[in-house]
């Protein structure tokens, strides 16, 4: 056949307990949109910005006072609490602690934003805190990773892209890219974070398929091995090999053809595991 409350500290930081619980009591206030009468954030940041980022220990980050401005406009803007209070810096580093996982990969993707090529610093901060959003900045991070030698970011860059793929898209993960190692290749042959197109020969060559294909076959029930006598193709992603005839993964699984070797493989194998077991069976 040819071939998806708990309550803050006494310090007065409120009783929201997430940052969606300071956006709804605090940023949106009781009666929806606030007004800048009633809170300046802006104002606040800009009088505040330089002891912030002293205390939260950003400034090895080495931007200008203007980005440092932008970096934490979204993150202060969820943080501020209740539409009349007035943070002092403390409380407003108390709360960046506190919600670290949360407001911290914020940070990371407005540097992503503000920048047009990152220092080695600034690719230490967002690999260390992109977080699950590493899914939709992967491919420029790859790019600055490359051009600045910082290959040793990959390994753990390459683990969250996993981690988030899992959590956000799909429990099965792509095939493995031959090009930059991230489980990135999809159903068209192309990646999603280095931009790749791999050809048909190189992944088999990439994935060792000839021992992976056999490994499979060996595995099969003789009823299933016997449909995939009629298949010209086999179905690959980052768990393996499947079945042509198994539920596809939409724009995951990819069908590699079976050359003439690969094909004879399976024929040998079916005739050794299931006729000639078989005939045994009928002549004891």
């Amino acid at each position: 056949m040819p071939r998806k409350k708990r309550k803050e500290g006494a310090e007065g930081e409120g009783k929201a307990s997430s940052v969606k619980e300071l956006i709804k009591e605090g940023v949106g206030g009781r009666g929806g949109v606030k007004t800048k009468k009633e809170v300046d954030i802006d104002a606040w940041l800009d009088r505040n910005v330089d002891e912030l980022v002293s205390s939260l220990g950003l400034d090895i980050l080495g931007l200008s006072r203007e980005e440092y401005l932008e970096v934490l406009k979204h993150p202060v803007e969820l943080l501020y609490g209740s539409p009349t209070s007035k943070p002092d810096v403390q409380t407003m580093v108390k709360r960046f602690r506190r919600f670290a996982d949360n407001v911290y990969p914020l940070i990371a993707l407005a540097l992503l934003n503000i920048r047009e090529e990152l220092g080695p610093e600034h690719v230490d901060f967002v690999t260390s805190n992109v977080g699950r959003a590493i899914l939709s900045v992967a491919p420029r991070l790859y790019k600055e990773v490359v051009r600045l030698g910082r290959e040793d970011t990959l390994p753990l860059l390459r683990r969250l892209w996993r981690v988030a793929w899992i959590e956000q898209r799909s429990k099965t993960l792509p095939t493995t890219c031959p090009k930059c190692l991230f489980n990135s290749l999809v159903k068209d042959m192309s990646c999603l974070v280095c931009g790749a197109v791999i050809s048909e020969k190189s992944l088999k060559e990439f994935l060792g398929f000839s021992d992976m294909l056999k490994n499979y076959v060996q595995s099969l029930p003789c009823s299933e091995l016997n449909q995939l006598l009629r298949y010209d193709y086999v179905v690959i992603n980052g768990n393996g090999i499947k079945h042509p005839g198994d539920v596809r993964e939409e724009g995951i699984d990819i069908e590699v053809l079976l050359d003439e070797n690969d094909k004879t493989l399976i024929k040998d194998i079916y005739r050794k595991l299931c006729e000639e077991g078989v005939s045994l069976e009928n002549t004891s």
